[in-house]
């Protein structure tokens, strides 16, 4: 049976965070105001990803998720604790969440859940107990 798809941004909303609890993730990120403004910032651009990358060919998704990796792998540091690839790494984040929200079940990380299409168990969706405002 094919799943219904949300639209062209797809579904994008904070959930709640388990990074505080998480002991493995925690030193990782630094501190709950950078993790709630980096939610904020996902949250804003991942949709415009997800619209954006639905006019793109297959090869050229192919392509630019070599290159977002490579881009995340190389300047992570600069994501979490500033420099001059900071912005480029936060692109490449957004743009890497809206490649794996189109994968069944989306993607949750930082606070964010993604998806394309609606699934069992989605947190946005009304049947899950989603606030009225959810997308």
């Amino acid at each position: 049976m094919p799943r219904d798809t949300i639209g062209v941004f797809g579904r994008v909303i904070r959930v709640p965070d388990s990074t505080d609890s998480d002991e493995a993730v925690r030193p990782l990120l630094p501190g709950p105001l950078f993790r709630a403004r980096l939610a904020d910032f996902l949250c804003f651009l991942v949709p415009l990803a997800i619209e954006e990358q639905s006019r793109q060919s297959r090869e050229q998704i192919d392509g630019m998720r070599e290159e977002l990796l490579d881009t995340i792998a190389a300047h992570g540091d600069d994501l979490q604790f500033g420099g001059t690839h900071q912005r480029s790494a936060r692109v490449a984040l957004a743009k890497a969440m809206a490649l794996l929200a189109t994968a069944e079940g989306g993607v949750t990380i930082l606070g964010v859940h993604a998806c394309t299409e609606d699934h069992e168990g989605c947190p946005g969706s009304k049947t899950t107990g989603a606030p009225d405002n959810a997308p």
